[in-house]
Formats: C-alpha cells, sequence, structure tokens
C-alpha cells in the first residue's frame, strides 16, 4: 500500500483555492492497516460518523484540523491525514480523510513536525505542528494567458464604454496575461485541555496585469492585505458537535453560491489587476457564526463585501441559514438574507429609483443524493422570494436540478440538466419585480457561462444547463457546459445600459469546455474554451459577433 504522502494528488489540491468552498461530501478511507480488521474497522466507522456533520458546510483548515483534533489523539498508533477533490458536477468540495492505523502515534517523536521543529524544508508549507497546534506558511499563486476574440460580442463602444474601470477598449482580439502571489500564515492552537481552538490566518497579495483586456491595455499592480480574520471553534469531543464564530477579511459562502459565494467577496477588475484570474475573494469584512448539533446546522453572516472604490455601493448583507438533515442523503434548508444597507438602487421605467436598502430575501431548498435508491443519482432544487421594507416589491427565483454519474464506465461521466428562472420587472404592475442575484457566482456552478456572465446576472433571466462531467485520471477533470439564455422580460433595466430595452427575449447560448489538472501537489491548471454566440436579442443591437476565449491558468502552492 502506498504511503499516504505519496497518494494521487486531488484535482483541487490547493487550500487557498479552496477556502470558502462548500464540502459537498465526506470520504473516510483506510490507506493502510494494522492486521486487525475489527480495531481499523471502528476507527473508520468512528471517523465518519464524527465529520458526517462537516458536508455542507464551507470549507476551512481550521475547521477540518478542529474536528480531526480528537481522533487523532484518540488513534493511539496511526495517522489521520486529508486531502480535496472536486464533487461531481462541480458542486463543492469532496473531503476525503485518509486513515493510517499503522505509522507512529501521538506522544511519539514523529507527531512533532514542521519546519520550526526540525523537519526541513521538506516538511514546508507546516512550520510546526503537534498534538495541539499547528502553524503554516500561506505562500500561493498563479499566472495566466489570455485570449478573448471580438470581447462584447463585437461592440465594446456599447457594453463597455461607460463604465468608469474602462480606457482603451479592445478590437478584434484582446490578449494579456495576469499574475499573482498571496504570502502569509495560518494556524490554530487548543485553548489548553479544552475542547475550544484559537485560529485565524494573515496574507498579502500582490497581482499584476500586461497587455490588452477586455477593459483596458495599461500595466498595473497592486498590492494589498488578502486575508485578515481571527476565529474561535468549539468541538465536543465526544458528540463531534461544533460552534465556529469568526471575523475578519475572510470568504463566505452559503450553500452552492446560489445567493451568497466567497468569488463575489471582492472585486478583481480595473485596478486591481485580476480581471480573469481572480485572485482576490476576501471581503472588507464579515462575521460569520456556524454550529452543528447533530442532524441541525445553523450559519449566521455579516457580509461587507470589498467592492472597487470607484463603484463601491457600501452594500452589505446579513442573513442566517437553518438546514436539517433528514437521512445522510437528503437535507432542507432555509434562507433569510437582509441588505441592511446600500446606495444603490433599482431604476424603474420612468426613470426613478429606488433604494436596495430594505432588501430581504426568503429561500428554502432540498438537496437528494440517491433518491430511491438509485446509486449515482441527485437532485436539487431551490426557491427564492424577495420583498421589500420600503415599497411594494415582489420578485421570484427558483432552479431544479437533476444528475446522474455512471460509476460503472471509464472516466465515471456525469450528465446533469439544470433550469434556473430569476424574474424581471414588468412595468406594467404596480410593483418591483426584478430579482436582486445578490452574491451569486461560481465558475462551473451559478456564473451562467463563462462570457455572458459578464453581461448577465442570474436576475431577469431563465436558462437551461447541460453539463457533462468526465475524470479520465484522479488527476484530470474535464466538464463541458451548455447554457441557452433568455430574458424572462423585455425590459432589462438594471442589467447593461446597452440591453436595458430589448427586442427579443433570445440573448443567446455558450458552449464551454473547462480542464482542471493537478499536475502535482504544488501545481495546478485549469484551461478553459469557450464560445458564446449572440440571440436576437443583441443581434437586434448590432452585436453580432460571437465572443471567443481561451484561458490557460496556472495556480501553484508551497
Amino acid at each position: 500500500m502506498a504511503n499516504p504522502a505519496e497518494a494521487e494528488p486531488a484535482t483541487v489540491p490547493l487550500a487557498g483555492q479552496a477556502e470558502g468552498a462548500l464540502i459537498d461530501q465526506v470520504d473516510v478511507v483506510l490507506v493502510r492497516g494494522s492486521g486487525n480488521a475489527a480495531r481499523d474497522g471502528a476507527v473508520v466507522a468512528r471517523l465518519r460518523e464524527r465529520l458526517g456533520g462537516l458536508e455542507r458546510r464551507a470549507y476551512s483548515q481550521a475547521l477540518v484540523e478542529g474536528a480531526l483534533a480528537e481522533p487523532r489523539q484518540r488513534l493511539g498508533s496511526g495517522h489521520i491525514a486529508y486531502r480535496l477533490a472536486d464533487a461531481p458536477a462541480k458542486a463543492g468540495l469532496i473531503l476525503r480523510v485518509e486513515v493510517d492505523t499503522v505509522g507512529p502515534g501521538p506522544g511519539t517523536p514523529a507527531q512533532l513536525a514542521g519546519l520550526l521543529a526540525g523537519g526541513g524544508a521538506e516538511s514546508l508549507p507546516t512550520l510546526y505542528r503537534d498534538g495541539r497546534s499547528y502553524l503554516t506558511q500561506i505562500l500561493v499563486g498563479g499566472f495566466g494567458a489570455y485570449s478573448d476574440g471580438h470581447a462584447w460580442f463585437g461592440r465594446p463602444d456599447f457594453f463597455a464604454a461607460r463604465s468608469p474601470l474602462a480606457r482603451r477598449l479592445p478590437g478584434a482580439r484582446a490578449s494579456w496575461t495576469e499574475g499573482y502571489v498571496e504570502a502569509g500564515f495560518g494556524g490554530a492552537t487548543q485553548i489548553g485541555d479544552s475542547p475550544y481552538y484559537l485560529y485565524g490566518a494573515m496574507t498579502a497579495l500582490t497581482s499584476w496585469s500586461l497587455g490588452q483586456d477586455i477593459y483596458r491595455d495599461d500595466a498595473r499592480s497592486l498590492t494589498s492585505i488578502e486575508k485578515a480574520y481571527l476565529g474561535l471553534l468549539y468541538v465536543d469531543p465526544v458528540s463531534g458537535n461544533s460552534v465556529n464564530v469568526s471575523a475578519g477579511r475572510q470568504n463566505v459562502t452559503l450553500n452552492d453560491g446560489w445567493l451568497v459565494h466567497f468569488v463575489r467577496g471582492s472585486a478583481n477588475i480595473g485596478a486591481r489587476a485580476g480581471t480573469y484570474l481572480g485572485p482576490r475573494n476576501a471581503n472588507d469584512f464579515s462575521v460569520v457564526a456556524d454550529a452543528t448539533v447533530g442532524r441541525w446546522s445553523f450559519k449566521a453572516f455579516y457580509i461587507d463585501p470589498s467592492e472597487l472604490p470607484l463603484v463601491d455601493t457600501r452594500s452589505t448583507f446579513a442573513g442566517a441559514n437553518l438546514r436539517y438533515a433528514v437521512t445522510p442523503s437528503v437535507s432542507v434548508d432555509a434562507s433569510v438574507i437582509t441588505v441592511p444597507s446600500s446606495t444603490s438602487s433599482f431604476l424603474m421605467p420612468d426613470g426613478s429609483r429606488l433604494s436596495r436598502a430594505g432588501l430581504r430575501t426568503v429561500a428554502a431548498g432540498l438537496r437528494w443524493k440517491r433518491p430511491f435508491g438509485i446509486d449515482g443519482l441527485w437532485v436539487a432544487t431551490e426557491a427564492a422570494h424577495q420583498s421589500h421594507a420600503r415599497f411594494a416589491m415582489s420578485a421570484w427565483a427558483a432552479y431544479g436540478l437533476v444528475g446522474y454519474q455512471f460509476n460503472a464506465l471509464p472516466w465515471t461521466p456525469s450528465l446533469s440538466y439544470r433550469y434556473s428562472h430569476a424574474s424581471g420587472d414588468n412595468p406594467a404592475t404596480g410593483r418591483y419585480e426584478r430579482f436582486d442575484p445578490l452574491l451569486s457566482t461560481g465558475l462551473g456552478n451559478w456564473l451562467q457561462g463563462v462570457t455572458f456572465g459578464k453581461l448577465t446576472s442570474n436576475s431577469n433571466l431563465a436558462v437551461h444547463r447541460i453539463q457533462v462531467n468526465l475524470v479520465p485520471s484522479p488527476r484530470l477533470n474535464l466538464t463541458l457546459d451548455w447554457h441557452v439564455l433568455r430574458a424572462v422580460d423585455l425590459n432589462n433595466r438594471g442589467s447593461n445600459p446597452a440591453i436595458a430595452q430589448l427586442a427579443s427575449s433570445d440573448l443567446g447560448q455558450e458552449l464551454s469546455l473547462t480542464a482542471r489538472w493537478a499536475l502535482s501537489r504544488h501545481f495546478y491548471f485549469q484551461g478553459i474554451a469557450s464560445i458564446a454566440l449572440p440571440g436576437r436579442a443583441l443581434r437586434a443591437i448590432g452585436a453580432d459577433k460571437p465572443w471567443s476565449t481561451l484561458q490557460a491558468s496556472l495556480y501553484w502552492s508551497f
């Protein structure tokens, strides 16, 4: 049996890539046994029971390390490690926990690890680890080369010229490079002999851009604080129930990102020099509290996103989510989200504006794996309604998804279909009806097209999506997405001003291929090829050229 440290790398090997992403599934596997089948089986069973509460929670190293602290101490002899992989259909992450019941256990010299403990450079990124604490360096980065043909469907003067972020706009082709380096420290420590753990992280990030992108062609760079947060984690040593409270500059996601996704925590365009690479995700400030008690999970949050100073709407978001695991494969949840403050407003047909501050969203969802006992099948649905504290508003959004993974076939292909609908505003009614997308996004999930996502949001939008996912090897993941986009209402005020009034509901369609390749535990490649075809609504205003994009991004971590 291979040494756990030399196991196949996951398709999402970089912690910086995963921080804040949803843990969709927890797998516990025995990578090396002691020969005592009863003991080994009991260890794996206890871990599966204890770690089940991590499913549907946002990944953080501190959360996982805290959950594993007591099992590691209890193991006696052996070793417990973990790694990450993409979940089917890009629904989140798989947390793969690997158990070795043969190696040295807690209290032995081998349990002390890290560069500061005499481990040598090969022990990086771990600086120090013992049975109670760990300190790790954070040194990650990325470099990307990008080329778009006929950006903005051949009419950047229509779609981008009015943007305060735009300078020299592209011609028939835009080609440029971007890069970033993020460095800092993160760690956690057990408080005495209690089940409480104090954790935090602090990083700085430098990004740069060279060449003509879809907004500008000037060389630029920016260095700023990225992550800066502290948290307190409680994990019950018997039940595994937990409470986690954190505050500062951090990543925040709710469920799969339909309403709140960590990528929307920070803008990356303009002077921040990361239009496609998107290195900045931490919000300006947030407070997050989540708890798991048995089958119940609760999450409350306050988010102040890191918006660009030129277009800062000072929008803040506060909300709560309650989830119940009916069975290990069925969960239901409900959310309430408000916008306490914002200088942004909703544009009405007569030119008047209504304040975004005071917006209220209520949502409910269902997720079901293996319905009716059918292996490989999964379904999900969610619906949301919006109202306002100060004026008449009734906006709706919902989606339904069904997918199947063919586990017996080579490359374990999966096929899914999703229909999503977000209402638009009908000027003939006496209330406002355009759905506000809040902080919705996520490549391969709620970014409704790599290209169309720059022009539209999950508002006044109906989308059919077919997704095919292939796993040729544990290192490589291939995803093909086909989006067909239609406007719900021809009144499209609140979108890009060039398409505020539509001649047709046909916006267009997009076909995208994404490859995610773990070259090693230190290097991760993502490639995207996409073509977006304008529909009748865009062709009617002269935006009639297909928008193509080729993207190659290499991420690294040491």
